[in-house]
């Protein structure tokens, strides 16, 4: 059974080193690649709760279309009054945010690799093939197509007439809002092996926080491209191409001045943005990423344990390992809970102060791979087969 394993990855970096002559390789499904022959990892069976503390109804659910046909994490944008989500091959449209109503509906027939996000009148959607088009919010129409040198892997939110456009060359482009025109370029040299996707650039205020492949985050100013700091989350290490992988993949987060960010292989670290200081770091591999509250940092780590570090130290206050393997979503906070989706489609509730599981939803048999979107006392969980459902819980 060794020599079959040592057989495997042998093979695996083989081919890694052919596939380099054409760029990176990329693994989908991490875990599937460290699994062990003689002790799989199956995924945690449910169990009963007792007392199901949480009583949650649905306000209303839609579907755009299937998103299984991509590889990365679509996501919807979601403004004060609309929804806007698209799936694989193209279909985008505009929901009501209160009620889940059409509002329109267009197919640009393209292979998506990226979206939603906008601001400022636009949306954005991103192909594989490396194309960013830009579509008005208020009607579908087109506003632009522009060339990026990637395939496009998520966007940021857009201000100051700017969105920063992450791809899969482990680079982040500023894109000028009003011609799609290519304002500035930053970004890494992409090592032989990464993780399937990107974490979603984040802005605040005019500061764009990128992750990259190679286990760095950056702080760029969104105006000019000028990059402010860089943090290594992880540093590569171990002698194989697989135990050097270190992608910061998952949601990053932001609390009064401090980000917070998770790697695979790496660690989950507190950083100061003004300076770039890192606060405290904890030895914690993650790919799905983290949340945070006034109290505690949420992460999933990268066997679907879920943890509780205290938000001014990184001390483990709890952990919660009865979902291993689930291939769980990042931990969102919403009000006195945490919620993480799961590869069935089901929705687990969390009390935020020992992490004990007090509530399931089966939201849309099948896999929600996106972390569900919190606004006020509602969720927004998007499922891979394309259907987003709100939820609603009853204090």
């Amino acid at each position: 059974m060794i020599l079959n394993n040592s057989i495997k990855i042998f093979f695996i970096l083989f081919l890694a080193s052919c596939l380099q002559l054409a760029g990176c390789t990329v693994l989908k499904k991490p875990k599937e690649w460290f699994e062990k022959e003689e002790n799989p990892r199956e995924p945690a069976k449910l169990t009963k709760i007792e007392a199901e503390k949480v009583k949650v109804q649905q306000v209303w659910r839609n579907s755009v279309g299937s998103l299984e046909e991509s590889y990365n994490k679509i996501r919807p944008y979601i403004t004060d009054e609309h929804v806007y989500l698209c799936d694989a091959e193209g279909r985008v449209e505009a929901w009501q945010r209160e009620d889940g109503k059409r509002l329109w509906s267009v197919n640009l027939k393209e292979n998506i690799s990226g979206g939603v996000n906008g601001g400022e009148g636009i949306i954005a959607i991103g192909t594989e093939n490396g194309e960013v088009i830009a579509l008005s919010e208020d009607d579908g129409m087109e506003r632009w197509r522009a060339k990026v040198p990637s395939e496009v892997m998520s966007f940021s939110e857009a201000k100051y007439g700017v969105i920063a456009v992450r791809t899969n060359d482990s680079k982040v482009h500023g894109l000028d809002l009003s011609s799609g025109d290519i304002n500035w370029s930053a970004g890494r040299g992409a090592p032989p092996l990464t993780l399937r996707g990107a974490s979603q650039p984040k802005v605040i205020g005019d500061v764009v926080l990128v992750g990259f492949d190679d286990g760095k985050l950056s702080a760029i100013n969104i105006r000019d491209g000028e990059i402010l700091w860089e943090v290594s989350v992880s540093t590569p290490k171990g002698r194989s191409e697989l135990e050097r992988m270190s992608d910061v993949d998952g949601e990053l987060a932001y609390l009064e001045g401090t980000v917070f960010a998770a790697s695979f292989n790496g660690r989950v670290v507190a950083i100061d943005l003004d300076t770039g200081n890192t606060l405290w770091s904890k030895e914690l591999s993650s790919y799905a990423g983290l949340s945070v509250d006034r109290d505690r940092v949420y992460v999933t780590d990268a066997d679907d344990s879920i943890w509780g570090l205290d938000v001014t130290s990184g001390a483990t206050l709890w952990r919660q390992d009865k979902l291993l393997y689930r291939k769980l979503t990042a931990p969102q906070v919403m009000g006195n809970y945490i919620l993480v989706g799961d590869y069935k489609g089901y929705l687990h509730w969390l009390s935020k102060d020992e992490g004990k599981i007090i509530g399931r939803d089966n939201v849309a048999g099948e896999a929600i791979d996106v972390a569900p979107i919190i606004i006020n006392d509602r969720a927004f969980v998007l499922a891979n087969n394309g259907s987003l459902a709100v939820l609603q819980y009853r204090k």
